[in-house]
């Protein structure tokens, strides 16, 4: 059988040499931008954080509790107004009237490479100017995650070489997969779940016996960004424990109310960026002076619940720890999702990878509070909150292996993996099922242009 491509048109696009060893030697290339691109935007986001905030590395949310209320109130609106600025620029390198940040919903969107490299926002003067958003954003209180950003970034530099190369288009398609799964291996420590996303969203014609350097760049991503940043954990997950065969009974019970709040944030996400671009063009606003009204509506939010700005992986641990009460984890899951709708409406950068982990975790950790009490064991709330971080991905990418195995690496605990592998798979065919519509909305990943 003939090895290439055909297009619609009659258009032949070769596949990448079988065996090659430059798309090897390249995925090792790839695996050390993507890690050095992750270990910027990290650095350059705590370093954003103590200047707008002073807070200490990773302790954005303890620093927000201690400040007075107008420290609160004013590091939101001097952010809101450095995006207006930034924005403003993309307006004039070619973004558009409706200017905003890209993220991997880009890199899903345009994963075919069709057209100009403009027109797929997958340039580097594109992809050096959204990052710089997503790091003020996430350092002036934006609530969001950096995962996006990282993955947009990784792929834009990964592409370059096979531009470079002039390599063909099922090359530059590799290139592309492989700078997804280094920047989501590297951004989240977890090597396995940066390839299964790779092939979920992005490569998903790939057979998986092709898929040997995107492996290898996942892993060189991870090993990179391990040695930059000293081996720190990028979720402190207390230990699971013992999980006793009526906690997983529990657990299959609690599923549907796990999928229900998953759901309702990755909808309420999706919408409220089209619906107040369609109130600000109604009434004259230009979209790129929103972030600045967005500072003054976080910092309002900041007043009562400064746990929910930021990335959140502080507060979510200590969620999982059993720092919080089973009673305010609920409040805390509901402000997330009102602040991380703000952040996207408003046109902050960032993704909604960090906020639904954020979400899952605290849903999951209250139920498992409540679990322990009716069957009389220890709280499995570590146990219930990783499943419900789980399903929260799994719902939001439409991607059920990425988010079992991401539980699986950030445990460590194969009966968690395997567990979340059968909730994620039921969470994505009962929102396929039940709201097909919503589903293949919310799977394009918030596409808000």
């Amino acid at each position: 059988m003939s090895r290439a491509i055909y297009r619609p048109s009659g258009e032949v696009i070769g596949r990448p040499k079988a065996g090659g060893l430059y798309m090897w030697g390249l995925a090792i290339l790839v695996g050390a931008l993507a890690a050095l691109a992750v270990a910027a935007i990290q650095t350059l986001i705590l370093y954003a954080q103590f200047l707008a905030f002073g807070s200490a590395s990773g302790r954005l949310s303890s620093r927000l509790v201690e400040m007075p209320w107008w420290g609160r109130v004013i590091g939101p609106i001097v952010g809101g107004a450095l995006i207006c600025l930034l924005l403003r620029l993309g307006i004039s390198v070619g973004w558009g009237p409706a200017p905003r940040p890209f993220g991997l919903q880009d890199v899903v969107q345009n994963r075919r490479l069709r057209g100009t490299i403009r027109s797929t926002t997958l340039s580097l003067r594109d992809a050096f100017l959204s990052a710089l958003i997503a790091i003020i954003s996430l350092g002036w209180g934006g609530s969001a995650g950096r995962e996006e950003p990282a993955a947009h970034l990784g792929a834009s530099l990964a592409i370059l070489p096979g531009r470079l190369m002039g390599l063909n288009l099922a090359a530059r398609r590799m290139l592309l997969g492989m700078g997804v799964a280094a920047a989501i291996s590297a951004a989240l420590h977890a090597p396995l779940a940066g390839v299964f996303l790779a092939r979920e969203l992005v490569l998903r014609r790939l057979r998986l016996s092709q898929l040997g350097p995107v492996v290898i760049a996942s892993v060189c991503g991870w090993l990179f960004a391990r040695w930059l940043i000293d081996g720190r954990a990028i979720i402190d997950i207390p230990d699971v424990g013992v999980i006793l065969p009526q906690v997983h009974v529990a657990a299959l019970l609690a599923m549907p109310i796990l999928c229900m709040f998953a759901y309702a944030s990755t909808l309420v996400w999706a919408r409220a960026p089209i619906m107040l671009a369609a109130f600000a063009a109604r009434i004259r606003l230009p979209l790129w002076l929103l972030p600045i009204i967005g500072g003054v509506i976080l910092g309002i939010i900041a007043l009562a619940f400064p746990q929910v700005l930021g990335i959140g992986y502080e507060p979510l641990a200590a969620g999982l720890g059993g720092n919080y009460t089973a009673e305010l984890m609920p409040v805390l899951a509901l402000a997330k999702i009102a602040a991380t709708a703000v952040t996207f409406s408003f046109r902050w950068g960032g993704g909604p990878i960090a906020p639904s982990l954020y979400v899952g975790a605290m849903i999951g950790a209250s139920l498992g509070v409540v679990a322990g009490l009716v069957l009389g064991v220890a709280a499995p709330q570590v146990y219930f909150g990783l499943l419900g971080m789980a399903l929260s991905v799994a719902v939001l990418l439409n991607a059920p292996f990425t988010a079992a195995v991401l539980a699986l690496e950030l445990s460590g605990s194969p009966e968690v993996g395997a567990v979340s592998l059968l909730g994620c798979f039921i969470a994505c065919m009962a929102v396929r099922r039940l709201a097909p519509a919503a589903s293949e909305e919310t799977g394009q990943m918030l596409r808000w242009r």
